[in-house]
């Protein structure tokens, strides 16, 4: 090896490049095409809906749960044809739009207890 690295950083190099590995693996069997893109689309949506969900965006709220989003996800994913051809925050942009033409999420309007209060 050219560069020397200490123990600890040629520990870690080692552990990372094992688990990079076992994750090429896995991915490489979910049986999806392309694999790497559905694992990256799929963090995407759940990143932006968890975050939602956690208040990180007040003006929107999230309208269907984890498991809804997931079955939108997968049996729209022909259609949706989400790629990392043009980046990641065109992605973002894609993703977050779909989820909003879909009603996964949608602009929060301050009037959650409405019919409650009536």
């Amino acid at each position: 090896m050219s560069n020397q690295l200490d123990l600890q950083e040629s520990t870690r190099m080692k552990d990372v490049y094992k688990d990079i590995t076992l994750i090429v693996d896995k991915i490489g069997e979910l049986g999806v095409f392309p694999p790497l893109v559905w694992v990256w689309t799929w963090d995407v949506a759940l990143s932006i809906w968890t975050d939602i969900m956690e208040g990180g965006d007040p003006d929107y709220c999230t309208a269907k749960d984890e498991e809804e989003m997931w079955e939108l996800f997968f049996t729209q994913a022909d259609k949706n044809g989400f790629t990392l051809e043009y980046g990641t925050e065109d992605l973002y942009e894609a993703v977050r739009d779909w989820m909003t033409e879909e009603g996964i999420i949608e602009l929060y309007d301050g009037d959650e207890d409405e019919d409650e209060d009536e």
